[in-house]
């Protein structure tokens, strides 16, 4: 017998009764506002660039391969990342940049769940060769706009100073299955060198 089932009718009740129903409904504000909060403060991911390389594996010597690891950090211990969308992009001038392909194999899920208070480290590569841009491309603004700024970039047409920008779409849900909206996030990682694959970058949001 459940304990809500227990209660008797209102004309019946004691003080052990008002006591009971005061504590169920205290309860059921307390999961209501759990729900609200959750749903309006969502959780936070960091990025950070670790083992960038360049190489060149073919004869043309204008055909060069950017590689690095992307490690998305949920530092939240009851929140799951859920992956709408996850890009990169690789720059290593004001106006020279190239788009990167994401491996979210590594990602439960089909490469969409991220569980919490995890580190998932996701692979990242380039060709510039194929995808090489010359131009300042309309590049996603916080909040699912559009901005014409391209984020800074190194003078220089090298791969010793390059800027790595990572643009995802994002949803939070909690162990109570209680989700939020979706969230645009977009992150700046700056003085990438991809001559040195030792070198640990920490991403800004």
């Amino acid at each position: 017998m459940s304990i809500i089932s227990s209660i008797p009718p209102p004309r019946k009740w004691n003080h052990k009764h008002i006591i009971l129903v005061t504590l169920i409904g205290c309860l059921v504000l307390n999961a209501i506002t759990a729900a609200i909060s959750i749903s309006l403060s969502p959780a936070h991911i960091f990025f950070s660039i670790r083992n960038a390389t360049i190489s060149d594996y073919s004869k043309d010597q204008d055909t060069k391969f950017y590689n690095f690891t992307l490690a998305a950090n949920n530092t939240s211990p009851r929140m799951a990342v859920h992956y709408v969308s996850l890009s990169a992009e690789i720059w290593n001038t004001a106006t020279t940049w190239v788009p990167a392909e994401v491996d979210r194999s590594s990602l439960q899920d089909q490469g969409t769940m991220q569980p919490p208070g995890n580190v998932t480290d996701i692979n990242v590569c380039a060709e510039y060769w194929q995808s090489e841009q010359k131009s300042t491309p309309a590049t996603p603004a916080v909040g699912g706009g559009q901005g014409n700024t391209p984020p800074p970039a190194a003078a220089g047409d090298d791969c010793s100073n390059c800027t790595v920008l990572v643009m995802a779409s994002v949803w939070f849900k909690s162990r109570w299955w209680i989700g939020t909206r979706t969230y645009d996030v977009r992150a700046n990682c700056s003085q990438v060198d991809f001559g040195n694959h030792t070198a640990i970058v920490d991403c800004k949001s």
